[in-house]
C-alpha cells in the first residue's frame, strides 16, 4: 500500500502580486475561466448618519500585458448598516474568460450617497495549468446578505456554507470539525455543504478540509476574516519597508534600501516569498505571523498619531523578539527615570526602556543588546 503524501494547500495558486492589502483579491484558474474573489473589509464602507444601508458602485476593468482592456464590469452593492458585520468581509465573485499571461485588475469603488471614492489595482498571471485545489470559502448569510465571517458560529447566521473548487480527480473529501469527522465520496466540483443544516452544534472552533487524490492528500484551511485584510490600508508601502527592516539581514536591507519607490510593492512581495514556509500557496504563515505582531504592537504601544506603536522602541523589540518572558518595572523610582525591563531568558537578553522625557515614550537604553548576533 503506497504511503499517503500530505500537502498543505491554502490557496493553490496562481498568485496576485500583493497578497495582503486593504482588500483581498484571490484568483483561481479553471480552463479558460478565471475565478476572481474580491473580499472587501466591512470597515471600508462609510454610511450616512442614521442610514440603514449605503449604496456603492463597483467598477472593475481587466487589462492584459498589452494594456488592452479585456473585461469591463459595473456592479451595484447595497451594504446594510449592521453591528454584526463588524470584522467581516463582503465577497464579490466574478468569472472571466482570459488568455494566458499577465493581467492587471483595476477596481474603483464609489459611494453613491456620500461621494467618497476608493481605487486599487492588482497584477496576476494566468498560467497554463489549472488550479489543482482552490480555497475553501466560508460564506455566511443573514437577512439575505452574504459575508465572510470571522468565526464558525452556526447559531447566528441564517446559512453558513462551505464552498470548495478543485480540478483534480478527487476520490473523497474528509471534513474535520472539532472532534467530528465526515466523509464525502466521489465529490463533484464545486463542492458545497450547508454547515448549519449538517452540524447540530452552535459553533465550530477548528475546521479542516482534506481532499484525497489517489495516494495524495491535500489539506485546506477554510478562509475566515482576518485583521490583516486591511493591512495595506493602515500601512503604506513605505511603512511596510521600514517594518521589514526590523527582521531583514544586513545584506537583505542593503539591497532593499536601494529599491526605488515605484518598485516597493514588488520588493516587499519578493522579500516575503523568500520567507514563505509553504511555497506554491498564497498563504504565507511567516508573513501573517509578522503582521500579527505589527498590529499587536500598534494596539499596545502607540502614544499618539506621530508615534504609532510599531515605530516605538518597545514596538520594534516586540515585533522582532515577541512577548518577553518576564517584565520588571519601576513606575516612580526615586532619583531615576521610570523604567521597564523586558527579559528574554531563552535568548539570554534583557532590554531596558526608560521614560526619560516624561511623556510615556519609553526609549531603549541598551541598543547594543538588540543587534548582538541578530
Amino acid at each position: 500500500m503506497s504511503k499517503v503524501k500530505i500537502l498543505s494547500v491554502f490557496f493553490f495558486l496562481f498568485l496576485c502580486v500583493s497578497a495582503l492589502s486593504a482588500q483581498e483579491f484571490l484568483f483561481e484558474s479553471y480552463g479558460e475561466k478565471v475565478e476572481a474573489h474580491l473580499l472587501l473589509p466591512y470597515d471600508l464602507f462609510i454610511f450616512p448618519k442614521d442610514a440603514d444601508h449605503v449604496n456603492y458602485q463597483l467598477s472593475i476593468e481587466v487589462r492584459n500585458s498589452r494594456k488592452k482592456q479585456v473585461v469591463s464590469q459595473e456592479i451595484s452593492l447595497s451594504i446594510p448598516n449592521r453591528v454584526w458585520l463588524d470584522r467581516c468581509a463582503v465577497p464579490v465573485l466574478q468569472s472571466w474568460d482570459l488568455d494566458y499571461g499577465s493581467h492587471t485588475v483595476n477596481v474603483f469603488l464609489k459611494n453613491k450617497q456620500l461621494g467618497d471614492k476608493k481605487s486599487f489595482s492588482k497584477t496576476f498571471n494566468k498560467g497554463t495549468n489549472d488550479t489543482e485545489v482552490g480555497l475553501a470559502y466560508i460564506i455566511a448569510e443573514k437577512e439575505g446578505f452574504e459575508y465572510i465571517p470571522q468565526e464558525l458560529d452556526l447559531s447566528f447566521p441564517d446559512k453558513l456554507t462551505l464552498k470548495q473548487r478543485f480540478s483534480l480527480n478527487i476520490g473523497q473529501i474528509i471534513l474535520e470539525a472539532d472532534s467530528q469527522r465526515s466523509l464525502f465520496f466521489n465529490p463533484e466540483s464545486p463542492f458545497e455543504l450547508e454547515l448549519t443544516e449538517f452540524f447540530e452544534q452552535d459553533r465550530i472552533d477548528q475546521m479542516l478540509v482534506y481532499l484525497d487524490e489517489s495516494n495524495i492528500r491535500y489539506k485546506v484551511e477554510p478562509l475566515l476574516y482576518n485583521a490583516w485584510f486591511s493591512f495595506s490600508r493602515n500601512y503604506s508601502l513605505k511603512d511596510q519597508m521600514q517594518q521589514i527592516r526590523y527582521i531583514a539581514t544586513q545584506a537583505q536591507w542593503k539591497t532593499l534600501s536601494k529599491v526605488p519607490k515605484d518598485m516597493y510593492e514588488e520588493a516587499i512581495e519578493s522579500f516575503w516569498q523568500a520567507k514563505d514556509p509553504s511555497p506554491g500557496t498564497l498563504k504565507n504563515e511567516t508573513r501573517e505571523f509578522f503582521y500579527k505582531r505589527v498590529l499587536e504592537a500598534d494596539q499596545r504601544f502607540s502614544i499618539h498619531k506621530r508615534m504609532p506603536g510599531w515605530k516605538s522602541d518597545r514596538g520594534r523589540i516586540f515585533i522582532k523578539f515577541g512577548e518577553p518572558d518576564q517584565i520588571t518595572a519601576e513606575a516612580f523610582p526615586i532619583g531615576r527615570n521610570p523604567n521597564i525591563v523586558w527579559h528574554y531568558y531563552m535568548l539570554n537578553r534583557s532590554f531596558r526602556f526608560e521614560d526619560d522625557r516624561g511623556f510615556g515614550q519609553y526609549r531603549l537604553k541598551n541598543k547594543e543588546e538588540e543587534y548582538e548576533d541578530f
